[in-house]
């Protein structure tokens, strides 16, 4: 199997990078850097275990239909209760499969009009579907899953800016390559179509990162101010996410507690929790920045 075919078919069952990755039991970094090319030769047993964890996953998802297909078509025919077989010759007509057995069998392109297809049944939500509700800050995806959050209040919006500027400012003076976005801009954290997240405030020192439809990869620096509506998700779901998509270095900036996440990638995370009143240093940059929230 090639790179490409690997592509299509992991798109074609909706697996994001790090499902995937978990299926084949396989580090997440390695499977995303030959899913993007980056790794330009990989090793005969990778492939042969992604290989493998896609067939398993077709096969799963085929058979999956089919139950699925036969518990529909019994409960709008139940005078053909108990009857398998034909069931099953009207399912080969429908979908038009070859005489092969049922988890091998060959599927059309297109979904029957009948019983479904053979494609695994997904609700998960893609980019490009995101995208067709119209632009909104208030809008995110998290591996196809849908986030709305209220909009940002006075005190929320305040506070990005005064971080913003901090970290800006200190960019600006250092005349490195590192980007600071604090208005919003969409990051998709992974390869796939099934993460877009918008973060309060993004450092970006890779310029190949950045384009104009905003951060393609994860940024080195990410801050999550929290909000009532976003305070589950900034603890548990991007936390998780940033991570495992390769951010260095995640603030979870808390105004009701007065208090500051800082989380740096590495195994294993190490977590420091800071007040409003203390210095914290910006790891990426070994300390050279400290910021104190409340100065």
């Amino acid at each position: 199997m090639t790179v490409e075919e690997l592509r299509k078919r992991k798109k074609r069952l909706k697996l994001t990078t790090q499902q995937l990755a978990l299926l084949a039991e396989l580090p997440l970094g390695t499977v995303s850097k030959i899913l993007t090319g980056e790794t330009k030769n990989p090793s005969y047993l990778t492939i042969e275990k992604l290989e493998a964890t896609i067939e398993k996953e077709e096969m799963l998802a085929r058979v999956e239909a089919y139950q699925k297909a036969m518990h529909q078509y019994f409960l709008e025919h139940p005078e053909d209760e108990g009857n398998q077989k034909k069931f099953e010759e009207i399912y080969r007509k429908v979908n038009r499969l070859n005489d092969a057995p049922i988890p091998y069998a060959v599927p059309r392109e297109e979904e029957s009009a009948m019983y479904g297809s053979l494609a695994l049944q997904d609700q998960r939500i893609t980019i490009n579907e995101l995208s067709k509700m119209g632009e909104s800050r208030d809008l995110q995806l998290i591996d196809g899953h849908l986030v709305v959050s209220e909009m940002a209040g006075v005190s929320h919006q305040r506070m990005v800016k005064r971080l913003g500027r901090s970290i800006s400012d200190f960019v600006e003076k250092k005349q490195g390559t590192c980007e600071v976005f604090d208005v919003g801009v969409n990051v998709y954290l992974d390869e796939d179509e099934y993460t877009l997240v918008i973060p309060d405030i993004a450092v970006v020192c890779n310029p190949s990162q950045i384009t104009e439809r905003g951060v393609v990869g994860a940024p080195d620096w990410v801050i999550e101010v929290v909000s009532p509506s976003t305070r589950q998700n900034d603890y548990h779901k991007k936390l998780h996410k940033y991570m495992d998509a390769g951010v260095r270095e995640y603030w979870i900036v808390d105004m009701d507690r007065r208090m500051v996440s800082v989380c740096i990638n590495g195994e294993p995370m190490q977590v420091t929790i800071y007040s409003f009143d203390d210095e914290i240093p910006v790891h990426i940059y070994e300390g050279e920045l400290c910021i104190t929230v409340c100065k």
